[in-house]
C-alpha cells in the first residue's frame, strides 16, 4: 500500500508540474495574440473602402478564435438555468423591499423571459418599485476593491458602462456577491452582434448598420486587447481576482449585458449607470416612458403605459430609438417603430472646385466636422441637418458666395418655402440629388431567401424597416418635385 500511495503521490507531483508548464504555455501563446489584436485594433483607421473594413474584421476575428480556443477550456464562470433560479431572485428582491404584486416573471415567444400581469393594470397605475439597495452601480464599484484599478486606468474613469462590465464579471465570480441572485436570472449569451458569426455580420450589408457593427467589434476587442495587458501587469490585488477569470467571452458576456441593460439614474448626490433588477425584465413598445427614479423614497418606479390585462406581458418604452441603436446595442428590431431613421454617409468630394467654400458654410452651421446624416421615417423625412447639406451641397458659385455673406445662415435649416431667403432652384437640385441617393441606396438592398438563424432573421427585419424609410422618403421627394417651382405652371 505505501509503495502504491508513494507512486500516486509522484505521479501527482509530475502531473501537476507538467499542467503548469501547460498553463504557463498557454499563457505565453496568449499573451502574443492579444498583443497583436491591440495592435490590429488600434492602429487600423476605419475608412470608406467596404472591402478593406471587412478584410480587417476577418482578421481580428480570426485572432480571436484563437483567444477563445486557449481560454475556453479552463475560464468559463458557469451559472444553472435561468429558469431554475426565478424562485430565489423574487425572494431576494421581496426580502431586500422590491414591490411587485401581480406581475411575475414568465416565458414569452420570440423575447425569452419578461414580466406578466396575473392581474389587470390601468394605464398610469403603479406596477412594480424596486429600492437603490439592490441596484448594482457604477457607484458600488467605485466603493469596491476594483477602485484601486479605477483610480489609475482613464479608461475606467471616463466611462462607467466598463467600469460596470468589470464589477460585474467580479461579482459573478464571488459565490458571497449580493447580486448572486441577480446575477444567477441573467442571459447566458445574448443576441448582440458581438455574438454573430461572419457569414450572419455579412448579411448586415448593405445597411449603414454594418460599419456601426463592425466599429463596435472592433473597439470590444481592443478593450478586451487593453484590460488583458492590464490585468496581467499592474500590481494591485483585485487584479489578481480578475486574472483567471477576464476572457473575451466573459468579457463579451459583461459588456453586452451592460449594453442590453443599463439605465442612466439620478441618485441623490449623482447621476449614475446602474442595473435595475426587474426593472430590466420589461421589454420594449411603442409608447411613453412610464419609469422613473424617485428620489425621496430611494426607488425606481415603473407605472403602466397602457391598460394591461391579466396573463397579458408587461412592456415599457425604451425611449425614442431607431431601430439601428436598437438592433446595435440591445439585439432587437422594433415593427413600426415610428421613431426609426437611416442615416446617410455624405460628404463634399475632394474634388468639389467649391469643396473649401462649402465645408466654411456647414461649419457655419456647426456642421463641419458631420458624417452622417439622419433619413426619418413619417411624413418629414429629412432632418434639419439633411436639409442644409444637400442645399450647400448642389449650391452653385454665386449662390455659396451669397450664403457665406450671411452672419448665421440659419435659414438653410428651414423646411421649403418657409423662408424667402432659399432660391427654389437649389431645393429642386437638393431634393433631386436625394431622390437619386435613396434610390441607388434602396436597389443594392437584397433580402434574398427565408433566414436559416435567429440573427439573420434579426437582420433581415432591420433590412426591411431600413427599406421602409427609403421608401417613405422617396414618396415625399418624388410629391415634393412634382410640384411647381414659384413661377411655373403645372401643364
Amino acid at each position: 500500500m505505501g509503495r502504491k500511495s508513494s507512486t500516486k503521490q509522484v505521479s501527482k507531483k509530475t502531473g501537476g508540474r507538467e499542467n503548469n508548464k501547460f498553463v504557463q504555455q498557454k499563457r505565453k501563446e496568449l499573451a502574443v495574440l492579444v498583443d497583436k489584436l491591440l495592435k490590429l485594433t488600434s492602429i487600423f483607421q476605419a475608412t470608406n473602402n467596404a472591402a478593406k473594413n471587412w478584410e480587417h474584421h476577418l482578421e481580428i476575428e480570426g485572432i480571436l478564435k484563437e483567444v477563445r480556443n486557449i481560454e475556453a477550456p479552463v475560464h468559463a464562470i458557469r451559472q444553472g438555468s435561468r429558469q431554475a433560479n426565478i424562485d430565489k431572485y423574487l425572494h431576494w428582491l421581496k426580502e431586500n423591499g422590491a414591490q411587485f404584486e401581480g406581475v411575475d416573471i414568465s416565458e414569452f415567444e420570440g423575447y425569452d423571459l419578461g414580466l406578466k400581469a396575473t392581474k389587470e393594470f390601468k394605464e398610469g397605475s403603479l406596477i412594480l418599485t424596486v429600492p437603490s439597495k439592490v441596484m448594482m452601480t457604477e457607484k458600488d464599484a467605485k466603493e469596491s476593491p476594483l477602485s484601486a484599478f479605477i483610480s489609475v486606468d482613464p479608461l475606467l474613469q471616463n466611462m462607467p458602462n466598463i467600469t460596470l462590465a468589470l464589477y460585474l464579471l467580479l461579482e459573478k465570480n464571488n459565490p458571497d456577491s449580493f447580486w448572486r441572485s441577480y446575477i444567477d436570472v441573467l442571459p447566458e449569451k445574448y443576441s448582440t452582434i458581438l455574438y454573430f458569426t461572419s457569414e450572419e455580420l455579412a448579411e448586415i450589408r448593405p445597411s449603414p448598420v454594418f460599419e456601426s457593427s463592425l466599429k463596435l467589434y472592433r473597439s470590444i476587442a481592443r478593450q478586451y486587447a487593453y484590460f488583458y495587458n492590464k490585468i496581467h501587469t499592474l500590481d494591485l490585488p483585485v487584479l489578481k481576482d480578475l486574472q483567471d477569470i477576464f476572457t473575451y467571452d466573459n468579457y463579451r458576456w459583461a459588456v453586452s449585458t451592460v449594453m442590453t441593460r443599463q439605465n442612466n439614474i439620478q441618485l441623490a448626490d449623482c447621476d449614475v449607470t446602474a442595473f435595475i433588477p426587474l426593472w430590466d425584465m420589461c421589454n420594449h413598445e411603442h409608447g411613453k416612458i412610464t419609469t422613473d427614479f424617485n428620489k425621496e423614497l430611494s426607488r425606481g418606479e415603473c407605472y403602466a403605459l397602457r391598460d394591461f390585462k391579466q396573463g397579458e406581458q408587461v412592456f415599457i418604452f425604451y425611449g425614442a430609438r431607431s431601430n439601428a441603436d436598437l438592433f446595435l446595442h440591445n439585439g432587437f428590431v422594433y415593427p413600426n417603430n415610428q421613431y426609426d431613421s437611416l442615416s446617410l454617409a455624405l460628404g463634399i468630394s475632394a474634388s468639389d472646385p467649391q469643396r473649401e467654400t462649402k465645408l466654411a458654410l456647414l461649419s457655419k452651421l456647426g456642421l463641419a466636422g458631420v458624417t452622417h446624416y439622419s433619413l426619418y421615417k413619417g411624413d418629414s423625412p429629412i432632418s434639419a441637418e439633411l436639409l442644409a447639406f444637400i442645399r450647400i451641397f448642389n449650391m452653385n458659385p454665386d449662390q455659396i458666395t451669397k450664403w457665406m455673406g450671411v452672419g448665421v445662415p440659419g435659414d438653410l435649416v428651414s423646411e421649403p418655402g418657409t423662408s424667402s431667403m432659399v432660391e427654389t432652384d437649389i431645393d429642386r437640385r437638393a431634393y433631386s440629388f436625394l431622390l437619386t441617393r435613396c434610390k441607388l441606396i434602396k436597389s443594392a438592398y437584397k433580402l434574398g431567401d427565408a433566414p436559416d438563424t435567429i440573427p439573420k432573421q434579426k437582420v433581415r427585419l432591420l433590412k426591411v424597416c431600413e427599406n421602409e424609410v427609403l421608401d417613405s422618403a422617396i414618396k415625399y421627394l418624388e410629391s415634393a418635385l412634382e410640384k411647381p417651382s414659384a413661377g411655373e405652371m403645372k401643364p
